[in-house]
């Protein structure tokens, strides 16, 4: 395959047709000067740690002239910036080509080898004669093989945690019983008083007994989601023989595991007088389902009772452990020229040198299934080691790795304990290497982290600080062990490029409310990340923190939806004089409010401020529409996405359950691309529905996977399709022709499994979960068909199909187009066949129904304005509302622009009773809602921050602002905004891999108005409220005096004309 060639055709035609507007524009215009700007690899700027070998390049041309378009292109490669300056490409030197392309440029020289850096620059040319040459930039690779590695991973996990393990804390059953109460007892001896802790996790209400006396025990939470965990209750007994009994009574607490069964785990933790520790588990245990009389008592005769079966298998619910910290001293010696570390984690880590955090990132490495692969990120920390003595140092916590995410307990993605990996590579001025490295010369400690977990947050005691720990010179006492190595996870190491989580804003707070015992701040504006306290008190004060998305009546948090998540932060103060500042680092939460206890005085309000943090991507779109509404709808939606993008575009940030859902990213993605530049992030997450895809195609419905997922129930439409939307709207957007290549067969294996399941091309069987419409109105519970499920899976087999064709197409698969053109044409045929009535009525009549069969173009056109007009007959039926869900929701403006029903489109959006997204506006929402109603709705499904209804900002971007890609990169595009009297003004911005494109509309009594910024290299379609050409004028010249604007005449009751790049002010007089 070509893709030099397919690129050349398809780019040879937009010359073509930029040249008919530009012919003139060179002799009418002296060229200003051109720049040639933004040189990135993969589209990123001087990536560090690069791991793909295939780089594309790009770049953006700058100029003020009208028309201009590049006519070639020279890319020059060096082994070093000085070789680069002095010409002399060593690497690679494309020579000069005849192209208009400026980005999915194959870099052409020798194949990349570890740890190498390649620097690089354009030269451009343009149709003006002007020539333009980019700064150098640079990018470097990564260690590509696995030889590379020569550092050791090690635990981060102190002695008494692996001897928790060692010990073991394992899940108990007996025979089966009708009963479904279970009474255990075990004996244990001590040899002399001891302080003991009962480690102890059961899925009911429970009662326990030591020696016959009751003791205090935490309650059960319910757990729908998931695996209970253990939680510690301290105690003291004197020496000799004890009886531990366990009564577990009533229906459980946790339905979904282990099909309901009442269970316990637990180990006992005995500290003796004399220091020893010794622990107790229940091997020798004994169980029953009857509550005999005197049962508790240590003289019970439990002889009859069977013994105990351990689960040996299933996870250990221990708890979270808290952060450990590792640390190692060395010498440098000589004078350096340049240093590298290469660093990651099972579990999350913050690395230190000489006492200072290296890098910005927060919560790395980001999540993925680590038994397929693991991210490692790359640091030059070539200024921050001194000569002599230096000192690594890392604290390493529970991470998604670790944490009890998903529905499988800790450790979902692979095995116990965490580790850490680190390899310093250090290049010196006389020409020799040193590798300092993670190995069994590293130090282990307990951290003042001693409890972190993603979903229920950190706690921190200040006084277990050892100032200077991470510094040279560091006195290590008793608590310091040697760190032990461990066998290394099965996953490959990959390194991260894409931006990483990072603090990209503060919040301060709006106002502080006494509730209760404590106070309740109002940051103004839900967000995930966390706070930054500032507080005195006294050594052992406990302030608290609990975080919430809303309120309740009375003014206190409310934490309702948030289901098992505690979301709480522990503070415990050293009672430093001047007072202490602190925030957590391995957790976030998804919050608006705070309340916080256990303060000796009313905070300030500038005693709390809100950390806002998510995968820095940058922004790269912003609308400008004349309606403080739907301005506020988008406002809110953005924020729901920086909520979201936290490694992985999660659903929502706040509950217990934060997982990569492919359904909220499939529907969300041509809104995502516009708002934030996705093209790396995208690229990172598709390697993991590589491979989380199975054997037989099966794409999951959430991402990473974990433990057990199989893929036997099937592939979920709307969800699995995700597959092929993201590398498609990647490509679109950026031009990256690579993110196709890299998941073509991931594609071709999803289209052929869903083949596989259907019968006369209706997708009737295995359609996974089957979602469908999720959460449209009409369903009584989540889930319900109110769209005929086979209808919703057929509609987006078909969509997905289509898309394939045009990057079959972009990439020269002729074969897969003519294998893919006549299976969307069968789809159709069938879909037809099925759900569609003579008289337009499409299924059953849902708004969805429509919705997805005109936006999947499985319409006849002599049918279209049918369907359509019934599909306005039912918005305006039922209060002129929609009443879709993730699915139907976000092509329905879409659907309705494209059959002329403009005022319908707007009264959806300015629409502020319920269901709209004017009435979240309205209810004060700052982020978009998970339910139309979640204000009202089932607490465990009413997150208030989940960006999938907030879809529709795509249409607001391409059909209200008008910038609308009709090419990909933004070759060419559409400015044809749809417009209505009730707002008068619209427009935006966004920086596309092309350049800025801007627009600005107006409309008043006396006419129209358009601002427009084309980029240089682009051309753009523009379509006018008028049939007249003589009402048009361009820089207050009529048409007819432009040479270099193109009138491609009406159409639709608009004049279409075409612009090369510039800026211009268009007027349409009434």
């Amino acid at each position: 395959m070509s893709l030099r060639k397919t690129s050349r055709r398809g780019l040879f035609q937009s010359v073509c047709a930029i040249g008919l507007i530009t012919s003139t524009a060179k002799s009418a215009e002296a060229g200003p000067a051109l720049r040639a700007v933004t040189p990135q690899a993969l589209n990123l700027t001087d990536p560090v740690g690069v791991q793909e070998t295939d780089i594309r390049l790009s770049w953006r041309l700058e100029s003020s002239a009208r028309g201009v378009i590049q006519t070639h292109y020279r890319v020059e490669a060096a082994s070093s910036s000085d070789a680069l300056s002095m010409g002399k490409a060593d690497l690679w030197d494309s020579d000069k080509v005849a192209s208009n392309r400026s980005f999915d440029i194959p870099y052409g020289g020798p194949p990349l080898i570890s740890r190498q850096r390649v620097w690089w620059r354009v030269t451009v040319w343009d149709n003006m004669g002007n020539r333009a040459v980019s700064s150098a930039a640079f990018w470097e690779m990564g260690l590509l093989q696995p030889s590379d590695w020569t550092a050791d991973w090690i635990g981060a996990e102190v002695e008494s945690r692996r001897a928790d393990r060692d010990a073991g804390l394992y899940w108990m059953t007996g025979p089966a019983t009708e009963s479904k109460n279970r009474y255990f007892r075990m004996g244990f001896a001590l040899e002399t008083d001891a302080d003991l802790i009962l480690i102890m996790a059961v899925t009911s209400s429970v009662k326990v007994f030591i020696d016959g006396e009751p003791l205090s025990v935490p309650a059960t939470d319910k757990v729908e989601w998931g695996w209970p965990l253990a939680q510690n209750t301290a105690f003291s007994i004197p020496k000799g023989k004890h009886t531990l009994c366990i009564a577990l009574e009533g229906d459980s607490l946790a339905p979904n595991f282990r099909k309901g069964e009442l269970t316990a785990a637990l180990l006992l933790r005995a500290r003796l007088n004399d220091g020893r520790i010794v622990r107790f588990t229940a091997k020798d245990a004994k169980i029953s389902d009857i509550e005999a009389d005197g049962w508790s008592a240590p003289e019970f005769d439990d002889r009859r009772w069977p013994a105990v079966i351990r689960d040996l298998k299933s996870q250990m619910p221990f708890p979270s452990a808290g952060a450990a910290a590792l640390r190692k001293d060395f010498d440098v010696q000589r004078a350096i020229r340049s240093a590298r570390i290469y660093v990651t984690a099972l579990g999350v880590y913050e690395l230190f040198l000489n006492g200072r955090k290296v890098g910005d990132d927060l919560l790395a490495p980001e999540w993925t299934d680590s038994q397929k692969r693991i991210f490692y990120r790359v640091h030059d920390v070539t200024a921050q080691l001194a000569a002599g003595p230096n000192t690594l140092g890392a604290l390493v916590g529970d991470g998604w790795h670790a944490g009890r995410i998903l529905s499988k307990g800790r450790y979902g993605f692979g095995d116990i304990p965490i580790r850490l990996r680190a390899q310093l590579e250090i290049a010196y001025s006389d020409g020799t290497r040193e590798i300092v490295q993670t190995g069994k010369d590293w130090a282990l400690a307990p951290s003042p982290v001693t409890f972190c977990e993603i979903y229920d947050g950190e706690d921190y005691d200040a006084r277990l600080e050892q100032p200077g720990w991470d510094a040279s010179g560091f006195k290590a006492g008793p608590e310091w062990a040697e760190a032990a190595v461990v066998p290394s996870p099965k996953g490959q190491l990959i390194g991260m490029i894409t931006p990483p989580i990072r603090r990209t804003d503060t919040l301060p707070a709006k106002s502080v409310k006494p509730s209760g015992d404590g106070w309740v701040i109002d940051l103004g504006q839900n967000f995930a990340g966390w706070v930054r306290l500032k507080v005195r008190g006294q050594a052992g004060d406990r302030v608290t923190l609990k975080f919430a998305e809303v309120l309740k009546a009375d003014g206190s948090i409310d934490q309702s939806n948030l289901r098992t998540a505690r979301a709480a932060d522990h503070y415990t103060l050293k009672g430093a004089t001047q007072g202490e500042v602190w925030e957590p680092r391995f957790t976030y939460h998804g919050f608006r409010y705070v309340e916080v206890t256990g303060l000796r005085q009313a905070p300030k309000p500038d005693d709390i401020t809100g950390i806002v943090i998510h995968s820095h991507v940058a922004q790269t779109g912003h609308l400008r529409i004349g309606n403080a509404l739907i301005m506020q709808g988008w406002q809110n939606n953005l924020w729901s996405q920086r909520s979201n993008f936290m490694g992985v575009p999660t659903d929502c940030p706040q509950r217990d359950e934060r997982m990569a859902w492919l359904g909220d990213a499939n529907v969300f993605w041509d809104t995502a691309a516009f708002n934030m530049d996705v093209a790396s992030f995208t690229r990172q997450w598709m390697g993991d529905l590589r491979d989380s895809q199975t054997a037989e195609g099966v794409v999951p419905e959430i991402c990473p996977t974990g433990w057990g997922a199989s893929g036997a129930r099937g592939a979920t439409p709307g969800w699995a399709d995700a597959a092929v939307t993201l590398p498609w709207t990647v490509w679109q957007r950026y031009g990256d022709t690579t993110i196709i290549d890299q998941n073509w067969d991931m594609m071709v294996r999803h289209i052929a499994f869903v083949a596989g399941q259907a019968e006369n091309f209706i997708w009737t069987k295995r359609r996974g979960s089957d979602y469908a419409d999720w959460l449209a109105l009409d369903a009584v519970k989540p889930g319900d068909p109110t769209t005929p499920k086979d209808l919703i899976g057929t509609a987006c087999w078909k969509q997905s199909v289509d898309l394939m064709i045009d990057m079959a197409r972009a990439t020269n698969r002729s074969e897969a187009v003519a294998r893919y053109t006549k299976l969307s044409a069968d789809i159709t045929t069938a879909f037809n066949t099925t759900f569609i009535e003579a008289d337009g009525t499409v299924g059953n009549d849902s708004q969805t129904s429509y919705i997805l069969a005109l936006r999947y173009k499985l319409v006849p056109e002599a049918r279209r304005k049918a369907v359509a007009d019934k599909l306005k007959g039912n918005i305006i039926r039922r209060g002129n509302l929609l009443t879709t869900g993730f699915l139907g929701t976000p092509n329905s403006l879409d659907v309705l622009a494209d059959a002329g029903f403009a005022d319908i489109v707007y009264d959806l959006l300015l629409r502020t009773e319920f269901p709209s997204w004017g009435y979240m506006v309205a209810r004060g929402a700052t982020t978009t809602w998970e339910r139309w109603n979640s204000d009202t709705g089932d607490v465990s499904m009413n997150s208030f921050n989940h960006y999938a209804l907030g879809a529709i900002n795509g249409f607001v971007y391409r059909r209200i602002a008008g910038i609308d890609p009709i090419e990909p990169g933004f070759r060419r595009f559409r400015v044809n905004p749809v417009i209505d009297p009730r707002v008068k003004a619209g427009g935006g911005e966004y920086r596309s891999v092309s350049g800025l494109i801007r627009t600005q509309w107006a409309q008043s009594a006396t006419g129209f108005s358009l601002d427009l910024t084309v980029p240089a290299n682009t051309e753009a379609e523009l379509y006018l409220p008028t049939v007249s050409v003589a009402k048009i004028r361009e820089g207050g010249k009529a048409l007819t005096r432009r040479k270099e604007i193109r009138v491609d005449g009406p159409r639709d009751g608009r004049t279409v004309v075409r612009v090369g790049s510039g800026t211009y002010r268009f007027l349409v007089s009434a």
